[in-house]
């Protein structure tokens, strides 16, 4: 170890806080702090993702995770912290060293950490030795008092965390266990209502449900508006709510703009049990998205929920949290305003993609990334028209990975904007040495895949022009392709950009339409060139009347918006022949090719 290491290490190690570094979501490195305090060891804490749950992590590691996706995601920089198994508050303060949050370092306060809880003077109760200044403050509660968590105190003593402040013994246990906005029960009181009652339960069987409602965008509120604007949201949203806190039902805010209903019993059935948790996850998303008079200000918002089913009384409080947590995400990932339930394969598939985001992001420097080309023909005279440019990623022995089990990894992780950029260089080379061999006509167009990561990158102009310029290349010999699930999310900045890029002469194409539903009512607005009809309708044109009337209805309005199209997956020559009967500009698909290698792409131009 070098001294540099060495003195890394003592630093590290002196400080008197838990300390956690992490490195594209995965921890690198943790302090003797961070372990105790987490009840982990240096090899289970060291690879662990924010964005998976293995089963053999501590309850306290599991919730951090948990705190810190949620603080990624909205770039918090501190939040307090109750730390399952340990009664101070930990104060969770995150550095971010780079600003798309590749690289944080990640600080764990608590009193006892810091060395602030010194043993009381036994001469002066509630005094610090050192410093006799006053630590905790210790009430006695009257006999036989229920307090909020549920328990009965028969003139126990009551710890309140922090200074006396004055306040009755019966304020300061609500303020530890309620939420100062809402009123409603916070995440400790929460988490100990469904332990109890999984404690109660023994070995009966159950049938419940935990459901987290998360409101989509909720940021953009405060952002708008001030969040003196996003705590009445906030108020009038628990309100709403609370009309299904009956029974033995429990509604608790967990943070921000997360709210956590716990159902003890849904039904005896398991199967009926998630038809009505799927009913009452409605009623949560009509109650969410009823509009909100405030300030002069009308707010519709839509939310994500997540459902855990319990049926199994041994699970911990946590766990079903952390399973009602993951459905969430993956109802967010679903496009928002949606429901999912929790199921363990999820997990196995984000574990797998964890795997899959480590190894691409060794494949752009070990150079696995090609560009593969599909040809595409005019349908009239089998011309070469040019062709799509198609990523690939061979391993290094030489397995090519579907792209659709990759793309998507690029797409969440971020890493698509280095490789897109990437793409639209390569693509311009390629163009280079066609036209430097004679065999690149200026008929041609070469079709680049933008996806919506890289669509939103503010530098996307200028990678296109600096690679347009670097290889001296026409820019009409570049048509780029969207789909219409990124142009619709935000029509005028989606036009503002691709007028921009069209300024310097290529061409747009929307890509895979027909799938979606707002299609024809944007094509009149957005500056396409070119549509794409997606392979599913094309697959069957020649045996289902369906597809083809789909076909000819998308063939009419191009025609009137004067866009020229391009049917994807082509197989059959009856299908290129009814295609050829609707008028259809030109094709791709296995018909004339499969997506091939540069080299071969090169000897068809050649040809």
């Amino acid at each position: 170890m070098s001294s540099k290491e060495e003195l890394y290490k003592v630093l590290v190690e002196s400080v008197p806080y838990g300390t956690l570094f992490f490195a594209y979501g995965v921890c690198i490195d943790a302090n003797k702090h961070a372990l105790d305090l987490l009840g982990c060891n240096l090899k289970q804490l060291v690879g662990a993702s924010v964005d998976s749950i293995t089963g053999d992590e501590s309850t306290a590691l599991v919730d951090l995770k948990l705190q810190l996706k949620k603080a990624l995601r909205d770039r918090t920089e501190k939040l307090d912290w109750l730390c399952p198994g340990h009664t101070d508050t930990v104060t969770i303060s995150i550095v971010y060293v780079s600003d798309d949050n590749r690289e944080l370092v990640v600080m764990l306060h608590t009193r006892e950490l810091a060395g602030e809880v010194a043993s009381p003077s036994i001469s002066e109760p509630g005094l610090s030795v050192a410093s006799a200044e006053p630590v905790e403050a210790i009430e006695v509660a009257p006999p036989d008092v229920v307090l909020p968590t549920g328990e009965i105190y028969d003139g126990a003593g009551v710890i309140v965390d922090g200074v006396d402040d004055g306040k009755p013994w019966e304020q300061s246990a609500r303020d530890h266990y309620y939420d100062s906005l809402t009123g409603l029960p916070n995440r400790q009181l929460l988490i100990q209502s469904i332990s109890r009652y999984l404690a109660r339960q023994g070995n009966q069987p159950i049938c419940g449900a935990l459901m987290i409602v998360d409101l989509d965008h909720f940021k953009d509120i405060n952002d708008s508006w001030g969040n003196a604007v996003g705590d009445q949201v906030i108020k009038k949203i628990g309100q709403a709510l609370s009309r299904l806190d009956t029974g033995g039902n429990v509604l608790a805010r967990m943070s921000g703009d997360e709210f956590v209903l716990f159902i003890p019993h849904l039904s005896d059935d398991l199967s009926k049990a998630a038809w009505s948790a799927q009913s009452l996850a409605e009623k949560l998303g009509e109650m969410v998205a009823s509009p909100l008079f405030l300030d002069g200000h009308e707010v519709i918002l839509t939310a994500s929920v997540g459902i855990a089913l319990i049926s199994d009384s041994s699970i911990s409080a946590e766990r079903v949290l952390q399973f009602a947590d993951t459905a969430m995400y993956e109802a967010k990932r679903k496009g928002r305003n949606s429901i999912a339930f929790f199921d363990p394969c999820i997990t196995e598939k984000a574990q797998r993609q964890i795997g899959m985001n480590t190894r691409l992001r060794k494949a752009m420097d070990n150079h696995e990334f090609v560009l593969y080309i599909q040809p595409q023909i005019s349908v009239e005279t089998g011309q070469l028209l040019g062709g799509e440019a198609l990523l690939r990623w061979m391993n290094s022995d030489k397995i090519t990975n579907m792209p659709s089990e990759f793309i998507p990894v690029l797409e969440s992780s971020g890493l698509i904007v280095d490789v897109g950029r990437w793409v639209i260089r390569t693509s311009c080379e390629y163009i280079r040495n066609f036209i430097d061999q004679g065999i690149w006509q200026d008929h041609m167009r070469l079709g680049i895949n933008i996806s919506p990561r890289q669509f939103r990158d503010p530098q996307l102009l200028d990678i296109v022009q600096h690679s347009m310029n670097s290889y001296n290349i026409d820019p009409s010999f570049l048509n780029f392709e969207v789909t219409e699930n990124l142009v619709i999310e935000d029509v005028d900045e989606a036009i503002r950009k691709m007028e921009a890029i069209k300024s310097l002469g290529s061409m747009f194409s929307i890509d895979d339409f027909g799938i979606g539903y707002s299609s024809m009512i944007y094509l009149k607005r957005l500056p396409f060139d070119q549509l794409k009809i997606d392979r599913e309708f094309i697959r069957n044109i020649h045996r289902d009347p369906e597809s083809r009337g789909i076909v000819e209805a998308i063939m009419a309005v191009s025609k009137q918006y004067g866009l020229k199209v391009t049917a994807e997956g082509v197989e059959t020559p009856e299908a290129l022949e009814i295609l050829r009967e609707l008028g259809c500009h030109s094709y791709q698909g296995a018909h004339f090719s499969m997506p091939i290698s540069c080299d071969r792409f090169t000897k068809l131009l050649a040809a």
